[in-house]
């Protein structure tokens, strides 16, 4: 950034500021004022900094203003923040200091197309911060949700009980098959209660799933008990005509308990 140029902007951030901030609210509501008002003069604050840093977007003054941002982002909400009087609430935040320009007679094209490509490139950091935030959030939140769908408890000194919760298809039962597997490789585990009373639909695919289940832990030396089996999955597969082979089932968790205790004794 040219030494002079740099001058006149740090100049009208530290003296004018009560201007830029009212041509800012000037875009807002009555009732969004205040708060604009408050984050504008934030922005300056950064914004300040950014220039004394040049408008580099490698230094820590334009990380700490894409930080402040994305704060921003979260408390307006991504929709309201990207979809800003239709283009990005960014785009915006230079307008004032160019209508002041404008006024003291600095507005040239090169000082607007150096501001003009240090807004973009904030704005294209912004988004490129979100996106690996939001996936990272994702597979934080599909880990969590496995865990949750299928958790695994120790309810007996030899028998541990998952509990399915959902729908049932070929690749979720593989995930759930390894996590029983691991469990079993690492323990000395007689019995695995499979607990299926909160699976949403009980169909032909998902028979075929369970029993894929219950040959996995067969496989292992450990014996599965089916649980949960109301009268409404009971009329399902009836009605299907679904043979759930030599799989044990029991229509509580408790009577479970009480035959592998029994057993265990």
């Amino acid at each position: 950034m040219k030494p002079e140029y740099k001058k006149i902007l740090l100049e009208i951030i530290k003296n004018e500021s009560e201007d830029l901030i009212h041509y800012w609210i000037e875009l807002f509501e009555d009732e969004e004022k205040d708060d604009e008002y408050r984050y504008y003069d934030d922005f300056l604050g950064f914004f300040e900094e950014c220039v004394e840093a040049d408008l580099k977007l490698d230094t820590p003054e334009a990380q700490a203003l894409v930080h402040f941002l994305k704060k921003l982002v979260e408390i307006k909400g991504e929709d309201k923040f990207f979809n800003f009087k239709n283009s990005v609430y960014t785009c915006y935040l230079k307008f004032p200091i160019f209508k002041k320009l404008e006024e003291k007679g600095y507005f040239n094209f090169e000082i607007v197309a150096e501001l003009t490509q240090f807004f973009e490139g904030i704005t294209s950091h912004l988004i490129v911060d979100i996106l690996k935030q939001n996936e990272e959030m994702q597979k934080v939140t599909m880990n969590e949700l496995e865990e949750r769908e299928a958790p695994i408890a120790q309810v007996w000194k030899n028998a541990i009980m998952v509990s399915i919760v959902g729908s049932l298809d070929s690749n979720r039962v593989l995930k759930i098959i390894d996590k029983i597997l691991e469990r079993l490789e690492k323990s000395e585990i007689e019995y695995v209660i499979v607990d299926i009373g909160s699976i949403y639909d009980m169909n032909s695919e998902v028979a075929r799933q369970i029993i894929k289940l219950n040959n996995a832990i067969h496989y292992m030396g450990s014996t599965a008990y089916l649980t949960g089996i109301t009268p409404v999955i009971a009329k399902s597969l009836t009605h299907l005509d679904i043979n759930l082979g030599d799989i044990k089932t029991f229509s509580t968790t408790q009577k479970a308990m009480e035959k592998i205790i029994e057993q265990s004794v």
